[in-house]
């Protein structure tokens, strides 16, 4: 079973690219779309890891899959905006 990303930022698909995860980036909602369909079809993928920004763009669709399908499990990731603020409040 596989993780894949879909993301709206090149350095969180890099980092997750670091850790062995493929994925896409993405912009416009028909993308989105187009990926999150291609991934629940591809058996392997167990869990797709989303940005924030990326599920709000397509949430019916999202929250669809969430309660209507087994596999694969969707992770909302946050942006990079709310990593850098965590980092700073954590003192990391």
């Amino acid at each position: 079973m596989k993780f894949y990303l879909i993301s709206d930022n090149i350095d969180t698909q890099m980092g997750m690219r670091l850790a062995g995860i493929s994925g896409a980036v993405v912009h416009e909602p028909d993308e989105v779309k187009e990926e999150l369909e291609k991934a629940v079809r591809n058996k392997e993928i167990a869990i797709i890891l989303m940005t924030e920004k990326l599920v709000k763009l397509c949430s019916e669709l999202v929250y669809d899959i969430k309660l209507n399908y087994k596999s694969p499990l969707i992770v909302e990731i946050p942006d990079r905006p709310h990593l850098i603020l965590l980092i700073q409040l954590t003192g990391m």
